[in-house]
């Protein structure tokens, strides 16, 4: 499968203790996969990457592969502050049978253009997969200028780029003047409809761990070409992303896609389960949702 359609971050499930939970992401997993996902996006924000140490990663990975099914492929997040440790990454990925790399640019220090441009050099030229570079300024302290992006897409190192800038313009600067090939997908779920129409791929929704039959017709149904038909389907959706903000990320997420869905739902400190008071805000603005996300709502894994 190519880069376009739907990417869905994946949540990680932990056991009550905190270990990975090798079976809890496998049944998830394969549910995504069953349910229309055109890609499985592991290690990414959702999936609270900084948690896992390498060995429980290249797990992870190895069980993503091993769910997924029919066209449904895996991408890993491999982004590190250092260029060693995302090599390191995207060499476990590739031979634990990843489609596709995303990589954060290096976070916590900021480093100078020309050695961003070095960073994703060094894991390109490492490993045979496609490379996406991953814009997420809130995340990381800065954001990746689109002409350094553009640049290394055109010299072959990027194949496209994930923008989670939360804004519609910065979407529309990674689009416009892009190389021939060049991929571009929102991270905003908000921002699905309006970046496909003017030319993104695709998109990569978190909102997909809560229904993803729900996202997997949004963007099927944008692909198409009918807007109109497609707009109640991003409604939903808008006001499914104001619910869960109404608790921490990524506890709320997992804690919805356990409630909708019976996703496993299992934390890791300091990403604690939501107490009381926040699962009862949540479930009260939940509620009015209800009828209109059922349909889309499958059997629980």
């Amino acid at each position: 499968m190519g880069l376009e359609g739907l990417a869905v971050p994946t949540a990680t499930v932990f056991a009550p203790d905190g270990a990975l939970d090798d079976d809890g992401n496998r049944r998830f997993l394969s549910s995504l996969s069953a349910a229309g996902v055109d890609h499985l996006f592991v290690l990414g924000s959702l999936g609270e990457f900084p948690l896992l140490d390498e060995s429980e990663r290249a797990r992870l990975v190895r069980v993503a592969v091993d769910a997924a099914r029919g066209p449904t492929d895996v991408w890993v997040g491999v982004g590190a502050p250092s260029t060693r440790q995302a090599i390191r990454y995207a060499r476990d990925a590739a031979s634990a049978g990843a489609s596709a790399l995303v990589a954060v640019p290096p976070y916590y220090l900021h480093p100078t253009a020309p050695a961003i441009a070095r960073y994703y050099r060094s894991i390109a030229a490492e490993v045979d997969l496609p490379l996406l570079a991953y814009n997420i300024p809130s995340l990381v302290g800065y954001a990746l200028s689109p002409a350094l992006v553009h640049a290394l897409g055109a010299e072959g190192t990027l194949r496209g780029t994930k923008d989670t800038s939360g804004s519609l313009a910065s979407v529309r600067a990674f689009l416009t003047g892009r190389p021939d090939g060049f991929h571009v997908l929102p991270g905003d779920d908000a921002l699905a409809l309006e970046s496909m129409a003017i030319g993104a791929s695709g998109a990569i929704m978190g909102m997909g761990n809560l229904v993803p039959r729900l996202c997997a017709a949004l963007v099927r149904t944008i692909r198409s070409g009918s807007l109109d038909s497609a707009r109640p389907l991003q409604q939903l959706i808008d006001r499914l992303v104001d619910v869960s903000r109404a608790g921490p990320f990524p506890a709320t997420d997992k804690y919805l896609a356990n409630k909708l869905w019976g996703a496993p739902a299992g934390y890791r400190s300091p990403y604690d389960p939501l107490t009381a008071d926040e699962a009862a805000e949540v479930d009260r603005r939940l509620a009015p949702l209800r009828p209109d996300l059922a349909p889309y709502l499958g059997a629980r894994p």
